[in-house]
């Protein structure tokens, strides 16, 4: 039987989501039965490492950054939100495509037509980005994979 998880967890999981500068609703996208409470110690753990791996990135630079070349610009309605990034960063995290730079910039160059997450310039750009990632994650599961995603396609543009 797997225990449940413990009050230091819940609360390094609120600190983490505090510091990512993620709201209440944002992280309850990224808990996997969407409940903080009903999750086990094991993800729990699983959970707790993916947030800090996020925050670790963005300290150090995300996967495939190319933050020299994008130059400031304003924001508008239509513009990506630095959540978006935050969030697509984690999925490839939770993906295991982290360690794999040429992974994440050939799905990116396919899908968004950018080399890195952060050249997302339209918000429906970016939502259709994490639909399909979660979609990704979701087929793994399906088909018994890992969450590393290995083996599974990115999906195909129905015509």
């Amino acid at each position: 039987m797997s225990l449940p998880i413990s009050r230091a967890q819940i609360a390094k999981v609120w600190a983490l989501a505090h510091e990512l500068g993620l709201d209440r609703e944002m992280l309850y996208l990224l808990v996997p039965r969407g409940s903080i409470s009903a999750l086990t110690r094991a993800e729990a753990s699983d959970l707790i490492e993916q947030l800090s791996g996020l925050h670790a990135r963005r300290e150090n630079g995300p996967v495939g950054a190319v933050s020299a070349s994008v130059p400031p610009r304003d924001r508008n309605a239509a513009d990506a939100t630095p959540e978006q990034y935050h969030f697509i960063h984690f999925l490839f995290g939770r993906l295991g495509w982290t360690g794999e730079p040429e992974r994440v910039r050939g799905f990116l160059m396919k899908f968004a037509g950018v080399p890195a997450v952060e050249q997302i310039r339209d918000r429906k750009r970016a939502g259709a980005i994490i639909e399909a990632l979660k979609a990704i994650e979701r087929r793994g599961r399906a088909t018994g994979g890992a969450s590393s995603g290995g083996g599974v396609a990115p999906p195909r543009a129905s015509r």
